[in-house]
């Protein structure tokens, strides 16, 4: 032991190395924050010290920082009360911070969230909701900022009631792409003048009863992808993949589906893409040979040419759909009220002949 220790030689060389595992919480601002503070060893014992609050104040600066905070900035971050931080960083002190930061996770958020944190902050409707949440991480946040501004008091109490809000932005773009709006600004500024959550649902399924039927069939192209519409290339397609591509032909038979072989290089996928009633023709799934998954950049790539001929993900209606079917379900609740309102009457009458 005494020997080992012997090796260790306080003069050493000073060696950059990356971040270790127990502060992994800290995510991208670790590096940012060892190597401002390797100016000021005395700091580093700050790190170890570090609350969860102080955590999220100190990654909310770095992000409003380009680079590395210099080494008295970095004393004030690791120091310093809230107040000194954020008036050296932001100056300003956003009204309702310290209530979102309580509910914030135990690691710090993306770079762009805390950026987007303060804009929302500014927005009366976007900040109660925040205030109130029980959780706040980097989807809740994408959530909000994503939801058009004149929208976010009665879709924030949607939200509550669906899982898929937050497409809702994408499915507003998709409808007025339809024909729903002369623009996609006029339909939000309709929207906008409803405030109660059944009127906006009720009227968003009237949007979409009031749709054109689209083209019995999507395009023939998307990039690299051909649709194939011959039932025995299908067939022997699924038999080469070692998938369950045979199961489509039915579907694409009905005209409920679209099956698209994607060659791109060393690429192959198989694409499929389903009608969504009157919203239209949407991409439902994208595999390789024997349903093996795309990676996330060539996923991407796919999706975009899809994109760029009209053919969005199903994702982008899922908010739509959600609402769509909430209203459906409420109209056949009144419906239902009334024919039994109805035979209650009846019976009424029957008992008042006796």
């Amino acid at each position: 032991m005494t020997e080992a220790a012997a090796q260790i030689r306080c003069d050493a060389p000073f060696v950059q190395r990356r971040p270790g595992f127990l502060l992994a919480p800290l995510g991208w601002a670790a590096e940012r924050l060892v190597r401002a503070a390797q100016y000021d060893p005395a700091l580093l014992a700050e790190l170890v010290h570090l609350s969860r609050s102080r955590m999220h104040l100190v990654a909310l600066a770095l992000a409003h920082l380009d680079g590395a905070a210099p080494p008295e900035l970095a004393r004030i971050l690791l120091r310093g009360s809230a107040r000194q931080t954020l008036d050296a960083v932001l100056g300003q002190r956003p009204i309702g911070l310290k209530r979102v930061v309580r509910r914030l996770p135990d690691r710090v958020l993306e770079n762009k969230s805390y950026r987007r944190l303060l804009q929302l902050l500014d927005d009366p409707a976007a900040a109660k909701l925040l205030h109130h949440a029980d959780e706040i991480d980097d989807a809740a946040i994408k959530v909000v900022d994503d939801t058009p501004p004149a929208l976010r008091s009665v879709a924030f109490t949607l939200h509550g009631w669906f899982g898929g809000m937050a497409s809702l932005a994408d499915g507003l773009k998709v409808l007025a792409d339809r024909g729903a709006a002369a623009s996609f600004d006029a339909l939000i500024a309709d929207l906008a003048l409803l405030r109660q959550p059944k009127q906006f649902m009720a009227k968003i399924n009237c949007l979409v009863e009031s749709l054109p039927l689209p083209d019995l069939l999507p395009p023939s192209w998307a990039g690299h992808a051909r649709r194939i519409d011959a039932a025995a290339e299908i067939r022997a397609l699924a038999k080469r993949w070692r998938n369950c591509l045979e199961n489509y032909v039915c579907r694409v038979e009905s005209g409920e589906c679209a099956i698209y072989l994607w060659e791109d290089g060393n690429l192959q996928a198989a694409c499929s893409v389903r009608r969504r009633g009157r919203l239209g023709w949407f991409v439902d799934e994208v595999r390789g040979p024997r349903n093996a998954e795309i990676e996330a950049l060539q996923l991407q790539t796919i999706i975009d040419a899809f994109a760029a001929v009209g053919v969005a993900p199903v994702s982008a209606i899922r908010a739509i759909e959600e609402i769509v079917d909430m209203d459906g379900m409420t109209g056949f609740r009144r419906q239902r009220r009334r024919v039994l309102q109805d035979a209650e009457s009846d019976d009424d009458g029957m008992l008042a002949g006796l």
